[in-house]
């Protein structure tokens, strides 16, 4: 006979929830994104992994985990098969933490306190994945919420992982409920403590999209993705140039021409773009190439082409610099309507693999201006998977960040749709302007203020962008909601064990 506040754990091995979780799992990141299956999925996973039983049980689970990553991923992983399978294999495994901290909890901590375990691993989780791993904070669960914009405003306060936490709390509260037989007067205070945080995180969003402030003005930007020019003569010199092998007089007067026509292209489409109205021009990632003993005469090309045209220049070029270890300076210039170069930015998280084999990083800084368009600063498309990178720009209160990219079809527009959050988390508003991919004005709330896709044609992003940003709590504390996650892991086992002799009471 079982005790009243003992949790009813059926013994029969519920394939079913495996397959649904599963299934839902599919839709909860990448290529096909539902943001509400992201909540449902961890509900029917973690009844299978609490009810699991026998030695091999949680093969099935690693596989399902192992399937679903690859659905949601593939193509956006800048790796040959082998290596696209064995991180599909590395994340998977990697993925069942989680559900057996929370089978370990389920059993050994007291009432409802169980189930903060899962979400706290989740958060803590994505949170040193963002920090250390080399794609920063791809696969971070928090990502999928991408739409849904008032539960996006929590990012405003607790970073992405404060998303993370909500959406696989609802899980670990669901199965607690589950084993409660869902009988009211024992699940009571548990229940509506969720559903009273849930409520107030989208009361708080959606009372932050309503009330905000109206901005004191707009910018016009334009950001130019033009693209069909090549660099090099031939193949078998570009692969002499990345083998980091010479290349003949001829090759590199070749080079030298070719570079300038897409100069030319690009200031003159430039051109067009501040007739038109607007007071900042920036172009996609490497949009220009320019060889190392030639970029001060570009730079003083720019300069009087700005001062000549009354407009901010973003300047994004890759520098050819032969005869380096790693020949690219991938980097963005900001020049302001009087001639001067206001800052030099390199980009800080090349893509690894054939980017990072054969780019420099300098370690720079976030460089920013103040201007009469607000505080402007700069990053380049990878570093915006990385959130402790972008936090500068909300320490210094910048109010635009512009972020010339060069994507692949295969993360179109995932990609993109991961850099809001970083315009949400620090008050920034944002213009990322893509080559080979979407390009997204956002302001600081995440509202969408214009899109351009390069796939259908597309070679210019114009948007109205307000000159103002705001200060956001996730600005001033930055991490401490993961660390307090990071903290939970460990006080939580301690302090609400269960008692010797019984089950816990009632939550």
């Amino acid at each position: 006979m079982r005790n009243a506040g003992t949790p009813s754990i059926p013994r029969s091995l519920p394939v079913w929830t495996l397959a649904a979780g599963g299934l839902l799992l599919a839709f909860a990141y990448g290529h096909y994104n539902v943001w509400l299956a992201a909540w449902l999925a961890p509900v029917f996973l973690l009844r299978y992994t609490r009810t699991a039983r026998g030695r091999f049980a949680w093969i099935p689970a690693w596989l399902v985990l192992f399937l679903a990553w690859l659905i949601q991923l593939w193509g956006m992983v800048p790796l040959p098969l082998q290596g696209t399978l064995g991180m599909g294999m590395g994340s998977a495994l990697l993925g069942l933490a989680p559900y057996g901290i929370d089978r370990w909890a389920s059993r050994r901590v007291q009432g409802f306190a169980s189930t903060l375990l899962f979400p706290c691993t989740i958060a803590s989780l994505d949170f040193f994945l963002s920090s250390f791993s080399p794609y920063g904070s791809w696969c971070a669960s928090g990502y999928s919420q991408y739409g849904n914009l008032p539960i996006m405003q929590l990012s405003s306060v607790t970073g992405l992982y404060g998303i993370s936490f909500l959406v696989s709390w609802l899980g670990p509260v669901a199965n607690w409920a589950w084993e409660m037989d869902f009988e009211w007067r024992r699940i009571r205070r548990g229940v509506i403590l969720f559903a009273g945080v849930l409520a107030g995180v989208y009361v708080f969003g959606s009372a932050r999209l309503l009330l905000s402030e109206p901005p004191a003005g707009y910018q016009r930007v334009a950001g130019i993705a033009a693209g069909g020019y090549r660099t090099f003569p031939s193949q078998g010199a570009e692969n002499r140039f990345w083998n980091r092998q010479p290349l003949s007089a001829e090759e590199w007067a070749s080079v030298r021409a070719d570079t300038a026509r897409r100069q030319d292209r690009l200031f003159a489409m430039s051109e067009r773009e501040a007739a038109a109205g607007a007071r900042l021009v920036f172009w996609r990632e490497g949009a220009a190439a320019v060889l190392r003993a030639d970029e001060p005469a570009l730079v003083g090309k720019a300069s009087e082409f700005s001062a000549r045209n009354h407009i901010y220049l973003g300047m994004a070029l890759n520098t050819l610099d032969p005869g380096q270890s790693k020949p690219i300076q991938n980097k963005i210039f900001l020049i302001g309507p009087d001639g001067r170069v206001l800052y030099e930015y390199w980009k800080s998280r090349p893509v690894p693999g054939g980017e990072a084999d054969c780019m420099q990083t300098n370690g720079n800084p976030m460089r920013y201006a103040d201007t009469p368009l607000g505080r402007i600063g700069s990053f380049i498309c990878f570093d915006l998977a990385f959130p402790s990178l972008i936090q500068q720009a909300g320490r210094a209160g910048v109010d635009l960040i512009i972020a010339p990219s060069n994507d692949w079809q295969a993360i179109d527009p995932w990609h993109t749709q991961m850099a809001v959050f970083r315009a949400v988390e620090n008050g920034s508003n944002l213009v990322r302007d893509v080559s080979n991919g979407r390009s997204l004005a956002v302001d600081y709330l995440g509202r969408t203020l214009a899109k351009a896709d390069y796939f259908s044609g597309a070679q210019t992003i114009v948007a109205y962008v307000p000159i103002r940003g705001v200060r956001t709590v996730y600005s001033r504390v930055g991490d401490l909601f993961a660390w307090l996650c990071v903290g939970a892991l460990v006080v939580l086992p301690i302090f609400c064990r269960r008692r010797k002799g019984g089950e816990p009471p009632p939550a």
